[in-house]
C-alpha cells in the first residue's frame, strides 16, 4: 500500500548544484534521483525529520513516498513557492496512493482541489505553535489508523 506525503518545499544551501546534479541524469532516471534527495535532505538531521520520526516512527516514514508540492529547490526554509498542481497530479498518478498527507497550508490547500481519496491534513513538521505539534500527532495517529485499516501495519 502507498502513502504519499507532500511536504511544502524542498531547500538545500546550493540548489543550483542539485539542480544541476537532477539536469546530469537521463530523464527517465531523475525522478528516483529527485525522490532520493528529497528523502535525504529530509532526514539528514533537520528539526522537520526528527519531529516526523518521533510522530509517525521510523517504519511508516520509510514506508512513505516523501514529495513536494512545489517541485522548485529552494535555499531557505522560509521560501514557501506557490503549489504546483501539475506537478503534485504527475507524482499522484505516477505511485497511486492509498493514503495522502499533506504538510503545510499550501500543500493542504492545494490537494483539497485535486485529490478525493483518503488525505490526512498536517501542519508542517517545524511548526512552533504547542497546538500544532499536537495536531502532528493527530495527524501521525489518523495515518496509522488508515494504514492499519487497509490491512498493511
Amino acid at each position: 500500500m502507498t502513502i504519499v506525503a507532500f511536504m511544502q518545499n524542498m531547500w538545500v544551501r546550493e540548489p543550483a548544484r542539485i539542480e544541476r546534479q537532477l539536469a546530469s541524469v537521463p530523464p527517465r532516471h531523475r525522478e528516483k534521483l529527485r525522490s532520493a534527495l528529497i528523502r535525504y535532505c529530509l532526514f539528514a538531521g533537520c528539526l522537520t525529520g526528527r519531529r516526523l520520526r518521533k510522530a509517525f516512527g521510523e517504519y511508516l516514514c520509510q514506508q512513505i513516498i516523501w514529495d513536494e508540492a512545489s517541485p522548485k529547490i529552494c535555499d531557505t526554509p522560509r521560501e514557501i513557492p506557490p503549489a504546483e498542481i501539475p506537478h503534485i497530479l504527475a507524482v499522484l498518478r505516477r505511485h497511486d496512493p492509498k493514503i495522502v498527507i499533506a504538510f503545510g497550508k499550501s500543500a493542504g490547500d492545494a490537494l483539497r482541489s485535486c485529490w478525493t481519496g483518503p488525505i490526512v491534513f498536517s501542519p508542517h513538521p517545524a511548526c512552533r505553535r504547542q497546538e500544532d505539534l499536537v495536531k502532528l500527532q493527530q495527524a501521525a495517529y489518523m495515518t496509522k489508523f488508515l494504514f492499519k485499516s487497509i490491512g498493511e501495519l
